[in-house]
């Protein structure tokens, strides 16, 4: 089977053969990454030397295994636990950047250009058209420009309405599959500090809002608390717990979609709930994270976490000790678009302490070393389990003492002295 481009039917290993040692090709995210292509990559190692994969979070690394080292390197803006080691021995790459700006460093005019794109598309359509599914994101715009695209043609995965689609004439070589897609898995759920916190930032989301959520108990919580909501919206990720809102009644209804995502990360649930479903679409990267996108929708939630944040406002939630722990992913996108949206609200959430209760989160000044992921003058909601800081507008002196006030007990005495010394 032929299309404009040549497209070719083959199996796995024939169309893993069309990519050279020493190149550089672009993988989707987390439960996008093509597993029969993956494996057949893998199976292909000792002739291709000094590949360098690039993408973002993923459930799995398979291309990152003992062995492999002469084969594959990684080149990542996320930062996740299963790499994290990885970091010092030169085999994963980190860039500190925005995730919204993916496509301009890995596109033909960046400093790091792919040399081909590996996909998990849905099968085609009448017309010929193979939706993304899962992982949109950076894909699709790498893939209509890349000289090289091969795409992993999954009967199971989920067809999304809207513009995440690519036609067969724009791929170069297509594999067939029947397969499970990868899922992510939930973590603990929330426990007390958590779901305190979520009654509170739910408090802050107006019905009509369109919300923005990342992953963990934290955003897990919130969500749980926002079935009493009526007419939200969601974007740029989706997850299980959009289900159990659907079912609520929680979300909007009307010509428009609810739910608008560039990557879709959870279970089967919520894979089978987005397929063909008109209350969901899916888009690419650059439309959904990109604060100027995000900053023209009115009431625009950004509901984000963080490892610490000092008394001035600071926002760390990259590092711990210096050490690289997590990533800037699409936050500062989301932030700044809540703050530049109508009605919109921004808010960082996290515990007051680490785990035991043992160091505080609110600190009076960020360690040496660490990342200032988001600068006080962007902050304007901060939320622990002890309650809501709002810092807008507000001096030096004043945010300092509305921080000590949501911090741990244990700890709010000192805070509470050390910001009254702040003009």
């Amino acid at each position: 089977m032929k299309s404009q481009k040549g497209t070719l039917w083959v199996s796995a290993d024939k169309a893993i053969a069309a990519l050279a040692p020493g190149q550089r090709f672009s993988l989707p995210l987390c439960c996008g990454m093509p597993q029969t292509l993956m494996e057949a990559l893998v199976a292909d190692s000792e002739r291709l030397k000094g590949m360098e994969v690039v993408s973002g979070l993923q459930v799995a690394y398979p291309f990152l295994a003992d062995g492999l080292e002469e084969s594959f390197t990684f080149r990542t803006w996320q930062c996740a636990p299963a790499i994290r080691k990885q970091l010092s021995t030169g085999r994963v790459k980190y860039i500190p950047m925005r995730q919204g700006d993916a496509v301009r460093v890995f596109g033909a005019g960046g400093p790091w250009p792919v040399d081909a794109v590996l996909l998990q598309v849905a099968p085609p359509d009448e017309n010929g058209y193979c939706s993304l599914g899962v992982s949109i994101g950076h894909s699709l715009p790498l893939a209509l420009e890349a000289k090289l695209v091969i795409a992993e043609v999954n009967q199971r995965m989920p067809r999304l309405p809207g513009p995440g689609s690519i036609h067969i004439s724009q791929i170069d070589y297509m594999v067939e599959s029947d397969r499970k897609l990868l899922e992510f898995p939930s973590g603990d759920p929330p426990g007390p500090k958590e779901l305190e916190i979520g009654r509170l930032a739910a408090e802050l989301i107006p019905d009509g809002a369109t919300i923005q959520v990342g992953l963990g108990a934290i955003p897990e919580a919130i969500l749980d608390s926002l079935t009493h909501k009526r007419n939200l919206k969601f974007w740029a990720m989706g997850g299980d717990k959009m289900v159990d809102l659907a079912q609520s009644g929680a979300l909007a209804q009307g010509p428009d979609p609810a739910i608008t995502v560039t990557e879709t990360l959870g279970s089967t649930k919520v894979f089978q709930f987005m397929h063909q479903n008109p209350l969901c679409q899916g888009r690419d990267l650059p439309s959904v994270i990109n604060a100027r996108v995000i900053a023209q929708i009115p009431r625009f939630c950004s509901i984000l976490s963080a490892l610490e944040i000092d008394l001035t406002g600071q926002v760390n939630a990259e590092t711990i000790k210096g050490q690289q722990f997590s990533a800037v992913g699409g936050s500062f996108d989301f932030l700044q678009g809540a703050l530049f949206s109508p009605g919109g609200v921004s808010v960082i959430a996290l515990p007051a302490t680490t785990p035991g209760d043992k160091v505080s989160r609110i600190v009076a000044q960020l360690p040496p070393g660490s990342a200032v992921t988001t600068p006080r003058h962007s902050v304007r909601y901060v939320i622990t389990e002890f309650g809501v800081a709002d810092l807008w507008g507000r001096s030096l002196g004043e945010r300092a003492r509305a921080l000590a006030a949501i911090a741990h007990p244990t700890f709010r005495e000192d805070l509470q002295r050390q910001a009254a010394q702040m003009a």
